[in-house]
């Protein structure tokens, strides 16, 4: 016989697997901190392709400016400026990238808290199903045996 509970229970299971399952069982096999740290190296290495795209595209938009200040000391100038610009920016950048992946990290653990859970209940109540069933079959298989009535004794009469 078909149990409701255990087919929504197994639906829900599915759908959550399907759903959120790379993210979920992807976040389990880090430690917060080494998850952490992957984000953030990630982040640095974006962040820093971008610098140097904005760069070279400032470079080649605006040659003229950078051509006027190419003496030694306007050269040094800009480089600080832009190394200012640089670190503040990353900076930012890397605050921002760890309260994400630090949240992220925690939602995935609650889903798989809860993903569990369900697992957890799922399995309890297959085994609940296993050992009433074996109990009913264990009746049965007694039941005849203390039904034998004596020899020479008819249950009809």
């Amino acid at each position: 016989m078909l149990n409701a509970g255990k087919i929504r229970l197994m639906t829900d299971l599915a759908i959550y697997e399907k759903k959120n399952g790379d993210t979920v069982f992807k976040v389990n096999n880090f430690y917060k901190s080494d998850y952490i740290v992957g984000g953030l190296i990630a982040a640095f290495a974006r962040y820093t392709f971008c610098g140097i795209l904005c760069l070279c595209f400032t470079i080649f938009f605006r040659t003229d400016v950078f051509f006027a200040k190419i003496n030694a000391e306007g050269v040094s100038k800009v480089f600080t400026e832009i190394g200012i610009l640089y670190a503040a920016g990353l900076i930012l950048y890397l605050l921002i990238a760890y309260s994400i992946y630090s949240s992220r990290y925690k939602r995935a653990k609650r889903g798989a808290l809860l993903y569990a859970t369900k697992l957890k209940r799922l399995g309890r109540r297959y085994c609940g199903q296993e050992s009433a069933a074996m109990e009913r079959e264990a009746e049965r298989s007694a039941a005849p045996a203390s039904r034998q009535e004596a020899p020479g004794r008819s249950r009809r009469r």
